[in-house]
């Protein structure tokens, strides 16, 4: 199902009373009792901060997918569909499905696109195994850890020996290293999962395992009925489909609109903002809207949840009429036309400043938290390696140093250097001067018989291949780095005038900086008060960019110096300016 990659939309948080019918779903299709349930393992099911966003792939797949806080996919669903779990869950809550049990050559196949054939499955089979169930499938050398998910295209239970037999045994839906998996970064399958389940699903007493089995094949024929020619992946079923659709509840409703803040109140707080902004910062004048909002209105609004920091959740919607109205109100001065102004002057009564009292900041808390970080904690380091070439060969045989091996630029300084002595090559009278010999001057490419060791060794620099790896904050390098060749790409911000009059500002080249799209386009829509989108980049259709409306641009800027990108590796271009008329 995602053997390209799906094109996932920007995330936003899954409000609580969702998340809440979420569990109670996903409880009520593995037949667990929410009840049984420690809280490790209901995290372990659904994370406390859980996102969603919807997807559609080259396939004409479209869904949602479900991801934590670190934007790790948890689960996803396909258009109606019931929730099936990513692998990355499924390390944590291993009792979700039977398994199938195969070699770990089969699961190299899998992992290169193929389907679980019936010779290669390992008998005996779980009594769940019917026709349309869904499975995990895992290797026998690590039985609990399941590198794939499927459903079931035989009734499996009816086989004690597969040799000599045919047929698709499972129709592979999600598996590690597809495009589904690759979305996160960072967490390799474990050794074992503990597959306990919390507690027997069902009494014995009551329900055989008959109609266990029978009910889990009701609850997976909505995938098997998806007809998908393009992939492959599922099988027709002549059965009607029967899933009755969910309605909200409406005591639920009820619940979140309390959580809901008011609007007037949070118009409220966006006008306690500017006028806290007036009093306790030093404002240079004149300022463009969107650095006014992102600098100061934000930074300054009373101490609340996140989410309502917001522009779009008042009842202004956009930066410029929240500025206007202010305006309005005989507090600043503005000069521009539709959404393109600029703060001119601030003209708040004296009175209204003196009396105002000051509140704890959204910025205040965040600032409390993280006072004690050092910047070289929060800051990447781009570390730049050469690999040697045949022109400096001679040098490392001499030497007897690794031929293969990258080197930083300080240590080539000390291998050039240690040849210097060893071969003598050092004028006795000058010994900053080196007498060049046929080694030497073929690494440097340089004719000249003598030549100063400050001119010499940029030219010996030149003879290795470059290499770079990006240190994440804190990180140090080793082995487990990855390592590319070429010089590292400087991160493009482009600001251009599209349709007419919009502005919009792109962002490129940024994920080798450790900076998922998702999390950079959830980001910049709270913090640029703008809506988002991600997709590839017209210059590069391989390459994808997050795209946010109106001149963003500084904003961005400071986003990525706070992410530790440096800003020797940011690049900003604004073509939105008009040119002038001579």
């Amino acid at each position: 199902m995602f053997k390209k990659p799906p094109q996932v939309k920007s995330s936003s948080n899954v409000k609580s009373s969702e998340r809440r019918h979420l569990l109670t779903e996903i409880c009520k299709q593995f037949h667990i009792k929410r009840e049984d349930l420690t809280k490790d393992q209901e995290l372990a099911l659904l994370p406390a901060v859980t996102k969603q966003a919807t997807y559609h792939s080259i396939q004409e797949h479209k869904g949602t997918i479900y991801f934590d806080g670190d934007e790790r996919p948890t689960w996803f669903r396909v258009r109606d569909s019931h929730l099936y779990p990513t692998v990355y869950t499924l390390w944590r809550a291993g009792y979700l499905l039977p398994v199938i049990l195969t070699n770990p050559f089969v699961i190299s196949r899998i992992v290169g696109n193929a389907n679980l054939l019936l010779p290669g499955c390992i008998p005996p089979f779980d009594k769940r195994a019917l026709r349309g169930a869904l499975v995990g499938v895992a290797s026998y050398d690590s039985p609990t850890v399941i590198k794939a998910i499927g459903t079931c295209s035989l009734n499996l239970t009816q086989f004690d020996d597969v040799q000599d037999r045919q047929g698709t045994a499972v129709t592979i839906i999600h598996r590690i290293e597809d495009e589904l998996f690759n979305l996160y970064e960072g967490e390799t399958a474990p050794e074992s999962v503990d597959n306990t389940f919390p507690k027997a699903p069902v009494s014995t007493e009551d329900v055989s395992t008959e109609d266990l089995t029978t009910e889990t094949v009701a609850q997976n024929e909505d995938l098997s009925n998806l007809d998908n020619p393009a992939s492959g992946l599922f099988e027709h079923n002549n059965q009607e489909d029967t899933e009755d659709i969910k309605e909200a509840d409406p005591i639920e409703d009820l619940a979140d609109t309390v959580e809901e803040l008011a609007v007037d109140d949070l118009d409220n707080f966006f006008i306690r903002s500017f006028l806290q902004s007036v009093k306790t910062c030093k404002i240079d004048l004149p300022l463009s809207s969107s650095k006014f909002m992102s600098d100061y209105i934000l930074k300054n609004l009373p101490k609340m949840d996140t989410k309502f920091a917001n522009i779009k959740k008042t009842s202004w919607k956009k930066s410029a009429k929240f500025l206007k109205a202010l305006e309005k109100m005989k507090y600043l001065t503005l000069k521009g036309k539709g959404d393109d102004v600029n703060i001119v002057t601030l003209t708040v009564p004296q009175d209204i400043i003196r009396d105002f009292v000051t509140h704890k900041t959204i910025e205040a808390s965040k600032a409390s938290g993280a006072a004690n970080k050092k910047a070289s904690e929060t800051k990447m380091s781009v570390l730049s390696l050469y690999k040697p070439t045949n022109k400096s060969r001679v040098i490392f045989n001499k030497l007897n140093l690794d031929y293969q091996k990258l080197y930083p630029a300080h240590e080539l300084k000390e291998i050039m250097n240690k040849y210097i002595k060893e071969a003598d090559l050092a004028s006795k009278k000058n010994p900053k001067l080196v007498a060049l010999d046929s080694a030497l001057s073929s690494a440097a490419n340089i004719s000249d018989s003598d030549i100063s060791r400050d001119k010499l060794f940029p030219q010996f620099l030149k003879s290795f291949s470059p290499n770079y790896t990006i240190l994440a904050p804190g990180a140090t390098y080793d082995s487990s780095c990855v390592v590319k060749k070429g010089d590292p790409k400087k991160i493009k911000i482009l600001t251009q005038t599209v349709l007419g009059r919009k502005k919009t500002t792109t962002v490129s080249d940024f994920e080798h900086f450790h900076i998922k799209p998702q999390l950079l386009a959830e980001d910049l829509k709270n913090k640029c008060s703008g809506s988002t989108a991600i997709g590839p980049s017209k210059h590069n259709p391989a390459v994808l960019e997050v795209m946010v409306q109106g001149p963003h641009g500084p904003t961005i800027i400071d986003y990525l110096k706070e992410k530790g990108v440096p800003i020797s590796f940011i690049d900003f271009e604004d073509k939105s300016k008009s040119k002038k008329k001579r």
